[in-house]
């Protein structure tokens, strides 16, 4: 029979290979040891010695953080060094499944040949096609989409009746679905921007003017006609989070492209400078949102923030505040969708927006890429980081644009595979 702190330790070491993501240190088996030796020295029983010390566990550094595989938490200052096999499993599982390694993982791990670039990639692919990917887009797609707002986003719902929990329920699943796609089918990135399917149901139908296609709760795969559909850009849900409560609003759409579209972040507002609502006169009130909009970018105070963004923001208001097609705008004015792109590149409307932007594939890739590796790595990006964003993002552009390949580029990437100790 074995004794008790054997018993011990045998169960420390089980317990911490799984709660720390790798094997644990000898001298960590011993830290939790001591915890067993404290209460057993008190007369606890047996069990109650047991759990102190996997209390222990679960409160130590190396179960809160992921840690390097000899259980160090600082080094060298300034010495960049190899993750260890067990530390970029977790890396990977974290990245793709927001869980700890399976057994797949680790065992290659345990083998030490994870590290290798040919493994990483076959366990990227493997890592996509199980659908704990899903968490993917929870973590990174739903945040850079803005749909994680949805849930308590403030619209008013007199104006705007269709608004109901069920309708961001579908307008969230729908970015989910279709993030997946384009992840899974060996798709380009630019669908992103502009594709031919979606995915609805019922509720979602209706925003979509296609109530007579699609019925039931269940999300189905739609092939749409409508070139202003298609593309995160035009999605319900992106409309609905880059609006006012009451109304839509063109500088808050098109700073959302400059932003998560083509990584331009436009300068800071000015202080103290009135909402468009504060300036209501006598004279705006028979203007048309556009023109209301024109008029306080006129203002010289206004016009180094509002003139790149609400060019952009335009194009969208054929939409309303849910995602559905207008004539007229918030005010009762007719919609125009004429708008311009930094570098004068005018369109009218959304699929002219649209088809601009997929034209400048690299600057949405480079903006995708850079998001994405910040996101990977837990951190904001340096000055050495962005030439490796335009690394990652020439190959993934040589390949066709692919979203595997990006993120298969992030994972064999240096900054994903080292760390600099602290």
């Amino acid at each position: 029979d074995l004794g008790k702190r054997e018993a011990a330790r045998r169960i420390a070491s089980a317990f911490a290979r799984r709660a720390y993501r790798r094997p644990a240190a000898p001298d960590e088996i011993e830290t939790l040891l001591k915890v067993f030796d404290l209460a057993d020295g008190q007369d606890e029983v047996f069990a109650e010695s047991i759990k102190l010390m996997l209390k222990a566990t679960l409160v130590s550094p190396a179960f809160l953080y992921l840690t390097p595989d000899d259980g160090s938490l600082v080094g060298d200052d300034g010495a960049i060094v190899a993750l260890g096999d067990h530390q970029l499993a977790s890396r990977l599982s974290y990245l793709f499944w927001s869980t700890m390694p399976d057994d797949e993982l680790a065992a290659l791990a345990d083998a030490r040949t994870l590290h290798l670039p040919a493994t990483i990639a076959a366990q990227v692919r493997r890592l996509i096609a199980d659908p704990r990917s899903r968490a993917l887009f929870a973590g990174f797609g739903a945040p850079w989409l803005g749909l994680d707002k949805l849930p308590d986003l403030a619209v008013d719902e007199q104006r705007f009746p269709l608004m109901t929990k069920p309708l961001r329920e579908a307008m969230y699943e729908e970015g989910a679905l279709v993030f997946a796609a384009i992840l899974r089918e060996d798709r380009s990135l630019v669908e992103f921007v502009d594709c031919d399917f979606t995915f609805l149901n019922a509720t979602l139908a209706r925003i979509y003017g296609l109530e007579g296609t699609v019925s039931g709760a269940q999300m189905t795969r739609v092939h749409l006609t409508d070139g202003n559909r298609g593309g995160v850009l035009t999605m319900p849900g992106v409309l609905a989070v880059t609006s006012l409560p009451t109304r839509t609003s063109p500088p808050r759409r098109g700073r959302w492209v400059l932003e998560q579209i083509l990584g331009q972040a436009p300068p800071p507002p000015p202080a103290n400078v009135a909402a468009l609502e504060a300036q209501d006169t006598a004279a705006n009130t028979a203007l048309t949102l556009r023109q209301r909009t024109e008029r306080h970018r006129a203002d010289p105070v206004c016009a180094g923030c509002h003139r790149t963004m609400d060019p952009i923001g335009f194009g969208l208001e054929v939409f309303d505040v849910s995602g559905r097609v207008r004539d007229h705008d918030d005010t009762g004015g007719v919609v125009d969708a004429r708008g311009e792109l930094p570098g004068k590149a005018r369109f009218s409307g959304p699929v002219e927006l649209k088809r601009i932007i997929a034209g400048r594939s690299a600057e949405f890739t480079r903006t995708l890429t850079a998001k994405l590796l910040a996101y990977a790595l837990g951190r904001a990006l340096t000055g050495y980081d962005q030439v490796v964003v335009d690394d990652i993002a020439a190959a993934v552009i040589k390949d066709g644009g692919k979203f595997d390949t990006l993120l298969t580029e992030i994972a064999t990437s240096l900054p994903f595979r080292y760390r600099r100790p602290r």
